[in-house]
């Protein structure tokens, strides 16, 4: 069994209160959960309406599926995400 963990660090700079930030996070975090059976949560920066901070974590059979799960998560944030990606990290960890 391997285990994926991914971090990523959005820029929000047109972001002007944590409403707005709440709604783009929500949206986000609601999308990557449906879509792709990942667990997702806002990790760091709650009270930072220009930065979101988000991390996820996927469950899978082999290393090749963990790699392609983080490159297609990656890619869809990058596709959807309503700011600037200033930062991507990924593990996997074998258990």
């Amino acid at each position: 069994m391997f285990i994926l963990v991914m971090r990523f660090v959005i820029r929000l700079p047109w972001v002007k209160s944590l409403k707005d930030k709440r709604r783009v996070k929500r949206s986000l975090v609601d999308s990557l959960s449906r879509r792709y059976n990942v667990s997702v949560k806002e990790v760091e920066t709650q009270d930072v309406h220009q930065s979101l901070v988000i991390g996820l974590s996927h469950t899978a059979l082999s290393q090749s599926e963990a790699e392609r799960m983080a490159g297609t998560l990656t890619d869809y944030i990058y596709e959807n995400a309503e700011g600037e990606i200033s930062l991507v990290e990924k593990e996997i960890f074998s258990f």
